[in-house]
C-alpha cells in the first residue's frame, strides 16, 4: 500500500520547477559526542583507571598504585525509513506530464530524498538524548542511560529552569563536576538545548551583559568564559549535563548509510509505485558515569 499522499494546489498553469520542503532540525549533537564507526553489532570499549601514587625512592624497582580495567558495551540497533508514492496520485498535479509518461518528476524525487535525510537526522537528534529502547523505532538515549546510573553526579532537587534561576542552577551543576574532570587536559562541555541556552542569554541581558546577548554568533557560547556550551536541540527541556566529549559515544556501522536513500521504480513489476528506502544502525553509550554531572527534573 502506497504512502498516503496529500496534494494541495490551486495552481492551474505550468509547474514552476521547485518544491518547498519542511525545515528540520539538524543532527547537531553529533559534533559534541565521539562518533564510533564500523561497528557490526557491538563494540566493547575498555576503560582504564590508573591510580597514580608517589613512593619514597629505593634501589629496587617497587611497583605502586593500581590499574583497573573494566569495559562498557555499545550495542547498535537497526532502523529503517521507507516511503512509497503512487504515480497516479500526481496525474492532476503540476507534474502530470511526467506521471502520464510513467515517471515521477525529478524535483519531487530529489525533494522527498532530501526530506527523508533531513527527517532522519532530526529524529536521531532527539533519540540520541531521549530515546527509550522499549518504544518502537527507538534506542536508549544518553539521558535515558544516565538517569538509570547511580554513579552519575546528580544535582539534588532540580526544578524547571527560568531566566531568573538558570545561572544559579548551572553553578549547582558545576559543583557536582568531579575535580579530576574539571582539571583534565580535555575540558568538559556544558550541554543544554536551545531553549535553555535562550534562558541563559536572557539572564545575561537582565544582568547587563548586552555584548553577550546581542553580538550573536560572534560570541562563543560559554559559561563565565570557562566552560564551552554545547547547544544540542535534541536534549529535553530543563536538563543539562557536564561531560567530556570523549566520554559520550554515538555508534553506527557506516556513516554513508545516513546519507543514502535507495529509490526503486516498481514499473517493471507492473506497479505504478516508486519506493524510497533508508536503512542504518545506531546506538549510544558513555564511558564513566561518575565523570558526568547531570541536572534535570525526573533524573535520579
Amino acid at each position: 500500500m502506497a504512502t498516503v499522499t496529500s496534494l494541495t494546489t490551486t495552481y492551474a498553469g505550468k509547474y514552476a520547477g521547485e518544491y518547498i520542503r519542511q525545515a528540520f532540525l539538524a543532527n547537531e549533537s553529533l559534533q559534541y559526542v565521539t562518533v564510533k564507526e564500523n561497528i557490526d553489532y557491538k563494540a566493547v570499549v575498555k576503560k582504564l583507571v590508573d591510580s597514580v601514587t608517589f613512593a619514597a625512592p629505593t634501589c629496587d624497582f617497587t611497583p605502586t598504585g593500581t590499574v583497573t580495567i573494566t569495559e562498557r558495551v555499545l550495542t547498535l540497533e537497526k532502523f529503517q525509513v521507507q516511503r512509497e508514492l503512487c504515480k497516479k496520485d500526481f496525474l492532476t498535479d503540476w507534474a502530470a506530464n511526467d506521471a502520464q509518461n510513467g515517471r515521477l518528476e525529478g524535483a519531487l524525487v530529489d525533494t522527498l530524498v532530501a526530506n527523508m535525510l533531513a527527517g532522519i537526522a532530526a529524529k536521531n537528534e532527539t533519540l540520541l538524548w531521549s530515546g527509550v529502547n522499549g518504544n518502537t523505532g527507538e534506542y536508549d538515549g544518553l539521558i535515558t542511560l544516565i538517569d538509570a546510573d547511580n554513579t552519575v553526579n546528580f544535582v539534588a532537587s532540580p526544578i524547571a529552569l527560568t531566566a531568573n534561576n538558570i545561572i544559579a542552577k548551572i553553578e549547582l551543576l558545576l559543583a557536582e563536576v568531579p575535580t579530576a574532570v574539571e582539571n583534565s587536559t580535555e575540558k568538559p562541555l556544558l550541554y543544554m538545548n536551545k531553549k535553555t541556552f535562550h534562558l541563559y542569554r536572557q539572564a545575561n541581558a537582565a544582568a547587563g551583559n548586552g555584548w553577550y546577548t546581542y553580538a550573536g554568533p560572534a560570541v562563543e557560547p560559554t559559561f563565565m568564559g570557562i566552560y564551552d556550551i554545547a547547544i544540542c536541540p535534541g536534549m529535553p527541556d530543563n536538563t543539562m549535563i557536564v561531560a567530556q566529549k570523549s566520554n559520550l559515544w554515538f555508534g553506527t556501522n557506516l556513516l554513508s548509510d545516513w546519507n543514502s536513500i535507495q529509490v526503486v521504480d516498481m514499473e517493471q513489476w507492473a506497479e505504478e509505485n516508486v519506493r524510497f528506502s533508508a536503512k542504518f544502525l545506531a546506538g549510544v553509550q558513555y564511558g564513566f558515569g561518575n565523570e558526568i554531572a547531570a541536572y534535570g527534573p525526573g533524573l535520579s
